[in-house]
């Protein structure tokens, strides 16, 4: 006889009430799922830093006229008032100075300042530039500098306070070439700046004039720029037209550097000794 298997409701009985001594089955079910720990986000990278703008160089090419008040009261030669003239070459940001004295400086333009250095002859010795800053708006610039002196023995330094102007001088007359008729100068803050020029024949002297209010030194500088190099001297005279100095070197600069008298009148003669040829020139004094 074929056994018939056995139903699930006889089953389930039979493990209910015959088989009362065995345990149910387990039923396994799996421990849920921990979260991981949670990691902190990574660090976003840091975005670049711009690129600065480019700055503009201002336009500082041309001719300045510039009055300075120099500190020089730790080389014992106390205050006093420089004036030159100063032609500005420029290449983008890149500039060469180059002085009434002949002396040359190299510079930058960033923006409207302009920064330079150098040296230059001074008092038997050497001047060098420490920190030279002018700020320039338009056709006028201010600033400062500072200086060392040393002529290898001694040593001292001093400030200098500087403005600036382009192309801020006063015209000569037409006929400014006989000393009755001389241009007078006209001297703000102890500065005069005046451009002229000489050509041949009859017009090889210009004369200018002026009355000192105190006793003073008066210094003049004479100086012409252009590439025909024609040969001017620069002459002070005293009211009876004597002479009282002379620069006559044979290149583009002269200077004189001379004390002078209270109510006494006084000339400067620029004097041509060229062939051929017209020749500009720019003339600046200044009394101390």
């Amino acid at each position: 006889m074929f056994n018939r298997p056995l139903s699930l409701a006889l089953l389930a009985g039979a493990l209910t009430t015959g088989c009362s001594d065995v345990e149910p089955p387990y039923l396994m079910v799996p421990a849920p799922l921990q979260p991981l720990a949670s990691q902190p986000a990574p660090a976003p990278e840091p975005e670049p830093e711009p690129e600065p703008e480019p700055v503009t160089p201002a336009d500082v090419a041309g001719t300045w006229y510039s009055r300075t008040e120099k500190n020089a009261v730790n080389c014992d030669a106390g205050e006093f008032i420089d004036a030159q003239t100063i032609v500005i070459t420029q290449d983008d940001t890149e500039i060469t100075m180059l002085a009434s004295t002949g002396d040359m400086f190299a510079g930058t333009v960033n923006g409207d300042i302009v920064e330079w250095s150098g040296s230059y002859p001074e008092r038997g010795g050497t001047s060098d530039f420490t920190s030279a800053t002018l700020v320039f708006s338009a056709d006028s610039g201010a600033g400062n500098a500072a200086w060392t002196w040393s002529n290898g023995t001694e040593s001292c330094n001093g400030t200098m306070a500087i403005s600036a102007k382009r192309d801020a001088a006063t015209q000569e007359s037409d006929s400014n070439s006989r000393p009755k008729i001389a241009d007078p100068f006209e001297f703000v803050d102890n500065v005069a700046f005046f451009k002229g020029s000489l050509g041949v024949g009859l017009d090889r002297d210009d004369y200018y004039t002026f009355t000192a209010t105190s006793d003073a030194v008066v210094q003049a500088e004479l100086s012409h720029f252009d590439t025909l190099s024609t040969d001017l001297d620069l002459i002070l005279l005293d009211e009876s037209l004597v002479e009282i100095a002379i620069s006559s070197y044979a290149d583009r600069f002269e200077m004189i550097d001379a004390p002078v008298q209270a109510g006494v009148k006084y000339y400067i003669k620029v004097e041509s000794r060229s062939i051929s040829g017209a020749q500009s020139y720019n003339l600046t004094v200044d009394i101390n």
